[in-house]
């Protein structure tokens, strides 16, 4: 020493550097080998951290950093008197508390999540990693700590969302089925199920055209394919194949199983939301029932063109006929009948024989001529008495002439006469009702 002053040795200063380097270098051995540091060291460390940073030991909390203080709610004072069971989900306290021991006993422990619950209650979802130390002199484990409560609801609305798309696409009237943009099977639902016969679990995933063979017995390009890879032909194999900008349409017959089917098939693009195509969907449609149908209808419509010239046939005999009968039943009258009445006159009839003759060959004439059957073909529902007098109506006879020719008040004339013109739709209009009659012998 000189001046009170300790003299510079160089090689004792070397020597105290060795040394200290060699304790450092002791020290980080230690760091890799158990994580024993000096408490003061790893708290500034673990204080200073971005990570929400635990140390359990003997299930309780030993230290927490800030930020882990923040995720749980509780100041560091309340956490350091709980333990794990108090703040770990119920559900999930057990796989946390058997993780722990795990780490103590040296075993490999991978990342995992967990829910907690924070001091308002909320149940939140942590992702916990960590390693075995030495706190204190005894074993503990450090955790890292992260809050992923909105990447889990995230996942389950996604999840959610899946499982309804699913549900939505398993239980559609249409037998479904869909592919990647690599020909595997990434949907099969229900009704694809019971048209083809195959589970879903066995079809998933499956390509090199496995969705064929159920309907063609063979590996082939189908419709789905044609729209996914415009390369490959097999228009050949579809009816009135309709082609859109990204679907196709057309039908199809197979022999499924010896039993004949008529399918209508209808596939489209799968695209995401910035329009680039995921894949391909296809829908399949047993249409043999309409196909019957519309075969049962076409030759029913047959059968009634049929039916419908025999009976065009028939009417025009049946007209022929009563024409004929009815110029017999004319020709009868004429060389029958009326030579007689002509005979009647010349034997002293008395003044009403007279004019009753008159009327009945009045009445033969009217048979004779095409007014009263025109009249009865008019469907009037004209009475046997309104007959009649339609027929001196239309001969000119005067109200009072046909009140003395039938024997009958005038007062019953005009009345028959009012309800011939309702008949004939002739109330409230101005025209003749003999006018009207004689239009019938045009």
């Amino acid at each position: 020493m000189k001046n009170g002053k300790m003299d510079y040795k160089p090689e004792h200063n070397q020597h105290h550097r060795l040394n200290k380097q060699s304790s450092l270098k002791k020290k980080k051995l230690s760091l890799q080998s158990n994580l024993d540091l000096p408490a003061d060291y790893m708290r500034l460390v673990l204080e200073n951290t971005h990570e929400a940073i635990m140390i359990i030991q003997d299930e309780k909390y030993k230290f927490i950093n800030q930020n882990f203080a923040n995720v749980y709610g509780y100041s560091p004072e309340e956490m350091y008197r709980k333990s794990i069971k108090d703040i770990v989900h119920p559900e999930d306290y057990e796989r946390v508390r058997s993780n722990y021991y795990r780490r103590l006993k040296g075993e490999q422990v991978e990342k995992y999540p967990y829910r907690i619950i924070d001091k308002s209650g909320n149940i939140k979802w942590m992702e916990l990693s960590g390693v075995e130390i030495l706190w204190k002199g005894k074993p503990a484990a450090l955790n890292f700590i992260t809050e992923i409560t909105r990447r889990v609801i995230a996942e389950e609305a996604l999840k959610k969302s899946e499982r309804q798309l699913s549900d939505i696409v398993n239980f559609m009237p249409q037998a479904l089925f869909a592919i990647d943009r690599e020909g595997k099977v990434i949907a099969w639902n229900m009704r694809m199920e019971e048209l083809s016969g195959i589970k879903s679990s066995d079809m998933i995933g499956k390509g090199n055209f496995e969705y064929a063979l159920p309907f063609y017995g063979q590996r082939k390009p189908i419709l789905i394919d044609l729209i996914t890879r415009p390369d490959i032909s097999a228009d050949k194999d579809y009816l009135s194949i309709n082609r859109g900008k990204n679907f196709l349409h057309a039908e199809k017959f197979i022999e499924n199983n010896g039993n004949p089917l008529w399918l209508q098939i209808e596939t489209s693009l799968i695209h995401d939301h910035e329009g680039n195509v995921l894949g391909a969907i296809e829908s399949i449609q047993n249409i043999t029932n309409l196909r019957n149908a519309q075969k049962e209808l076409k030759e029913q419509t047959v059968h009634l063109e049929e039916a419908n010239t025999a009976l065009k046939v028939l009417l025009r005999h049946r007209e022929e006929d009563r024409n004929e009968i009815e110029q017999k039943f004319v020709s009868n009258i004429k060389n029958l009948v009326m030579p007689y009445l002509e005979k009647l006159k010349t034997t002293g009839l008395s003044t009403n024989q007279t004019n009753y003759l008159s009327i009945a060959e009045l009445h033969l004439s009217e048979v004779l001529s095409p007014f009263l059957i025109k009249m009865e073909r008019g469907k009037t529902g004209l009475t046997p008495r309104e007959i009649e007098i339609v027929a001196l109506v239309k001969d000119g006879k005067t109200t009072k002439e046909i009140a003395q020719l039938l024997c009958i008040g005038e007062t019953t004339v005009n009345n028959h006469r009012r309800r011939l013109r309702e008949k004939m739709g002739l109330r409230n209009k101005k025209s003749n009702l003999r006018s009207h009659l004689l239009s019938f012998e045009e």
